[in-house]
């Protein structure tokens, strides 16, 4: 009698894979977790019943079970919703983190052990994305993967970050991070004066650096036109589907900044319509979308009356803080002033850019 075939592997990573249902939630929702073995079904399913007899002496015993051992697609997952969901928009959480873990790190580390994951492991994998991802998309994936393991280490899951150190270049070009455009002085001048009356949300994010959801959450009582400031306390982000929703700024970044005389008269000249500034005609929060897709139209015009190139919401952001820099301002103000999260974003996008200037001005190549 020939002897039966032994089953492939029914998981993605090479490992067999055994799901079992190991409790219920404060819901009484069934909670599933994966077994993963490298041998059998059978081998993985065994370590299932194991984990929950281990459960049940501890609930029998009165002892705290606490669970030591993760594979990196479960920690990811738990990361994603206890850790980014909460703080981040919807739409940031799902087109940056969740495509992050579920696109890409998932199928390189998902079954293995947090524990087991090397450094050589992780180099590895940047290896192998840089030849096809930009370097935009590695930024993220790295920022994901730290993140992962760094809330590890501190729920005693694994004791050192394997992210710490990895390098990577991406061979699809460099157009990215380092490669906005920006307006000169002269032509900030001519995009505020035809800004102005046309679109002031753009006059806005040149007069201060605010982002786009910055700028649709401003309230009134968020500007002091007596003592000449503005606060920037919430953030609005568009909802999947439709509508948006009120959030803290981006990072937290909470900061009083200083207006010049000629914002606020620009302020106090619009209609007020609400609690917000910039409110739809319908007396609607604006979006972040309708100020990308309001700006593009308005940006053409620009151009084709004074031949500017047409910057986006992002690029005026980045306009205002390379004039500073250019105006000789400090990158820890310019840190404050911008809301970055540390300072190392801050040198990172303006000392790099002031040492660009200065090489064009001494005209070294």
């Amino acid at each position: 009698m020939p002897r039966p075939k032994k089953q492939a592997p029914n998981h993605q990573s090479g490992q067999y894979e055994y799901k079992a249902t190991i409790g219920k939630d404060f819901m009484g929702k069934p909670i599933r977790k994966s077994f993963y073995s490298p041998k059998s079904v059978e081998d993985a399913k065994a370590k299932a019943q194991a984990y929950i007899i281990e459960q049940e002496v501890a609930d029998r015993t009165g002892e705290t079970f606490i669970q030591k051992e993760y594979t990196f697609a479960q920690w990811a997952e738990k990361w994603l919703e206890v850790y980014k969901k909460p703080t981040v928009s919807e739409n940031t959480f799902r087109l940056t983190y969740k495509n992050s873990v579920e696109k890409h790190l998932n199928p390189f580390f998902g079954a293995a052990a947090l524990t087991d994951i090397r450094s050589a492991d992780v180099q590895k994998f940047f290896n192998q994305k840089q030849k096809s991802l930009s370097e935009s998309m590695l930024d993220k994936l790295h920022m994901t993967l730290y993140g992962i393991f760094e809330t590890a280490i501190d729920n005693d899951l694994c004791y050192k970050n394997p992210v710490k150190g990895i390098k990577y270049v991406s061979n699809k070009g460099k157009k990215g991070k380092n490669e906005k455009h920006v307006y000169s002085d002269e032509e900030i001048k001519i995009a505020k004066e035809f800004f102005k009356d046309s679109f002031p949300e753009a006059y806005v994010m040149l007069e201060t650096g605010l982002r786009r959801g910055e700028i649709c959450g401003l309230m009134w009582t968020d500007i002091d036109t007596k003592n000449l400031t503005l606060s920037v306390n919430r953030s609005i982000a568009d909802k999947i589907g439709g509508g948006v929703e009120v959030r803290p700024p981006k990072w937290d970044s909470y900061r009083t900044i200083p207006i010049t005389a000629e914002l606020a008269n620009v302020l106090n000249s619009l209609q007020k319509t609400g609690l917000y500034v910039f409110m739809s005609n319908s007396k609607q929060i604006t979006s972040p979308s309708y100020i990308t897709h309001v700006l593009k139209r308005y940006m053409k015009q620009l151009h084709e009356k004074t031949d500017l190139p047409e910057l986006t919401a992002h690029e005026l952001r980045h306009t205002r803080g390379t004039e500073l820099r250019r105006k000789g301002v400090d990158i820890y103000t310019i840190q404050k002033l911008m809301g970055h999260k540390d300072i190392n974003v801050t040198a990172n996008i303006y000392v790099h850019d002031d040492v660009e200037t200065t090489r064009k001005a001494a005209k070294i190549s």
